[in-house]
């Protein structure tokens, strides 16, 4: 099995980087990545003035671009993340958490440390929590731009969203030939929307990315997930409410094309069972989702292999 080592660390998103890999549909690899912070506030001395400005400079270090063979702009690839584990302390910065503005909270940052992760559990500061990582970045390279690793939109990002873990399937609508595929900012456990610092981990993500045949990439206006248990979209906007209304409607576009059920009684069906979550408030754009558990979804008989 292939590993991709994050040798070459990249803060933006771009059609512009070499890959630093190329993977076949189906292949299995294993992508290593590091915490958002570039290891540097991994002990409690790591917190320098001049670690302050270069990690201010350069956040969300993630790995790739992986080109995936056969993949072409306007394709949707789909990503899966066999096992997602740990290779490092968890990471976090304090802040005081004083200022009016909890934006400002970022700004009050006055020591770090590294978290101690023992099995399946890490010791947030004597307390033991159950760790259940979750990667933060995931993107495909935007078409006509490049964009800071620390953004998010309808290539993905850093959207922080706790379905993004182990077992899960992540469709992204490809913009450019290979679909340039990134990976980082993991956590290892995370509460919805990120308002301040969780603990921050380098992981070993074992993937394989399939070509979605039957999903025009054109449709989608950000990630969509599978799970064994769930399917959801995922929309980054400038308000929160409309990134959440939307999501509810590119999940009720999926459904119209996947079942028999009529656009107005699907409507009804999911405001009776679609939950709609936060996932970041802390960017430019906010990132919610919609899901709804399998169960229901298998109630409308949906077209074979559809999710």
């Amino acid at each position: 099995m292939l590993t991709i080592q994050p040798d070459d660390l990249k803060f933006d998103y771009s059609r512009l980087h070499e890959p630093v890999a190329t993977l076949r549909p189906g292949e299995r690899a294993m992508v290593r990545t590091v915490d958002c912070f570039t290891e540097r506030f991994q002990t409690p001395e790591g917190f320098t003035d001049e670690n302050l400005r270069w990690t201010h400079k350069n956040l969300d270090g993630v790995t790739g671009p992986i080109a995936v063979e056969g993949v072409q702009a306007g394709d949707t690839i789909a990503v899966t993340l066999h096992s997602v584990k740990p290779n490092s302390v968890g990471s976090v910065v304090l802040s005081r958490c004083e200022a009016h503005s909890v934006y400002d909270w970022w700004q009050e940052e006055f020591a770090c440390d590294g978290l101690v992760i023992e099995g399946d559990t890490i010791d947030v500061f004597g307390i033991s929590l159950p760790i259940d990582p979750v990667v933060g970045c995931i993107a495909v390279a935007p078409g006509r731009e490049s964009v800071l690793s620390i953004k998010q939109g309808r290539y993905g990002g850093n959207l922080d969203c706790d379905l993004i873990r182990e077992g899960a399937t992540v469709l992204l609508a490809a913009e450019v030939d290979g679909a340039y595929l990134y990976l980082g900012d993991s956590k290892a456990v995370l509460g919805r929307g990120e308002v301040c610092q969780p603990p921050e981990i380098g992981t070993d993500v074992e993937i394989t990315v399939e070509i979605a045949e039957g999903i025009d990439g054109a449709d989608l206006v950000g990630p969509r997930l599978m799970s064994v248990d769930t399917i959801a979209s995922i929309v980054s906007y400038t308000s929160l409410g409309e990134a959440g209304r939307m999501a509810f409607k590119d999940l009720l576009n999926w459904l119209d094309g996947a079942t028999e059920m009529s656009r107005p009684e699907l409507g009804v069906f999911m405001a009776s069972v679609a939950d709609l979550g936060v996932c970041q408030v802390s960017n430019s754009l906010y990132t919610a989702h919609c899901k709804i558990p399998r169960k229901y979804v298998e109630l409308l008989n949906p077209s074979p292999d559809a999710f």
